[in-house]
């Protein structure tokens, strides 16, 4: 009797963690679960959403300029305290917000140490983004304490999407 306790405790608590969940979405009807990870407060010039898909780890840094800035390209990210992480580029969207400005939003794949790096950061999280106009390089600048919760944010997805995660 208690192993059956047991079993019936367990599947209700994996059953409802779908359910309960902070960052995933999962929609039977569409057949489709998404977790994303955004910033409660962002900088007055940039916004961040971190997703998991099936090529990994993705990162959306939507920057609002005064002009297009060309974002382009394989990009740099480094905390205070860690290693500089290489952001392999993969798409962009440029676009322009109600108030005239000009948002770009490059997507990158990143690995999974630097989402760590993140949520153990004390102090700045520093991007550099690759750009053909106005310079080099357009730096964005992030609280490390808007990423406080990522690593709960990471485990979360790991469950609910625990298929994608062992096919690695």
């Amino acid at each position: 009797m208690k192993t059956l306790w047991v079993l019936v405790t367990a599947s209700i608590f994996l059953w409802s963690a779908p359910v309960f969940a902070k960052y995933c979405m999962v929609k039977p009807e569409d057949k489709s679960t998404s977790c994303v990870f955004t910033t409660k407060r962002n900088p007055k010039d940039a916004q961040i959403v971190i997703s998991y898909t099936r090529q990994g780890w993705s990162m959306m840094i939507a920057v609002f300029l005064k002009e297009f800035a060309m974002l382009d390209g394989d990009s740099k990210a480094k905390t205070k305290k860690g290693e500089m992480h290489e952001l392999r580029f993969v798409n962009i969207r440029r676009d322009m917000t109600m108030n005239r400005r000009m948002m770009e939003a490059p997507v990158y794949l990143v690995d999974e140490a630097l989402l760590h790096d993140m949520a153990n950061a004390k102090g700045k999280v520093r991007f550099w983004l690759m750009a053909e106009k106005p310079k080099d390089e357009v730096e964005v600048e992030f609280s490390s304490g808007l990423f406080e919760e990522l690593d709960e944010y990471i485990a979360e997805t790991k469950m609910v999407l625990g298929d994608l995660f062992q096919d690695e």
